[in-house]
């Protein structure tokens, strides 16, 4: 894979939470920015760390546009970070189609999109770098997170394959997925969690899960780490590599997916 140094570093979802920390920590590294975020908190983070932004909804395409437009305009090369996620739970067959949709939009077809639109101009100027967060999610299946996992799946499918056709085609853009384990910021906190549920046990154990996790300053450490070693593979968790094990040896064994937790 190529070996340059982006300059401009374009991350969506950047308002909070881990795209945050990400452009903190890319900042301190010496990056420029351009922060984009459906939020218009979104103005006030880049303000603080003297980079351009963007309100952008990933989900429209006239949105991405601008922000590619945007992107390309520094002439300098440019690292896209398609950071932008949300997240619910429940029993897969109760969720309703327009919450179906909404994670679908936001966590995987935004991300296609954003590649589409992305791609052709890297290759136009000759340099890029693509980096797609997935999830331990990504690579392992629980219940009561079905819309969350099956993006987040498809994230992962989308950038390998994204790899491999730019290899195939000699094009000069590194590739990288995120497959990061608990990170303590704000992605579950909304979330329901009944505790007369199973998936409302879930959900709490969840937030729990979350709040005890790697900080987003420290996540944002080993995913820049990551992407200027120009890793496809970047984990900030030993237990997703673990959890990716797990379930290829059932997958070899020809064993059905297991409960993360023991029945009562």
């Amino acid at each position: 894979m190529p070996h340059f140094q982006p300059t401009l570093a374009v991350i969506t979802g950047a308002a909070r939470g881990l795209g945050l920390a990400l452009a903190e920590t890319l900042s301190r590294r010496g990056y420029r920015l351009l922060l984009a975020d459906r939020d218009a908190a979104v103005h006030e983070t880049a303000a603080a760390l003297g980079a351009d932004s963007l309100q952008c909804d990933v989900t429209r395409e006239a949105d991405l546009i601008a922000l590619r437009d945007r992107a390309f305009a520094a002439g300098l090369p440019v690292l896209l970070i398609n950071n932008a996620g949300t997240l619910l739970s429940g029993n897969a067959w109760e969720i309703p189609a327009a919450d179906w949709r909404r994670v679908l939009d936001i966590n995987l077809v935004a991300t296609v999109d954003a590649c589409r639109l992305f791609v052709p101009a890297m290759q136009a100027t000759g340099s890029g770098q693509i980096v797609n967060v997935a999830s331990m999610a990504g690579l392992a299946v629980g219940p009561w997170l079905a819309p969350y996992t099956v993006s987040k799946f498809g994230v992962v499918a989308l950038t390998e394959s994204l790899y491999l056709e730019c290899l195939a085609g000699g094009l000069p853009i590194a590739v990288s997925v995120v497959c990061p384990g608990p990170v303590s910021t704000e992605i579950a906190s909304a979330l329901s969690a009944n505790p007369a549920s199973p998936a409302g046990q879930m959900t709490l154990g969840l937030q729990q899960h979350i709040a005890a996790g790697l900080s987003p300053s420290e996540a944002a450490q080993l995913i820049a780490d990551g992407i200027e070693a120009r890793r496809f593979w970047i984990f900030t968790h030993e237990e997703a590599r673990h959890a990716a094990r797990a379930r290829l040896e059932g997958l070899l064994a020809d064993q059905p997916p297991a409960l993360p937790f023991a029945q009562e």
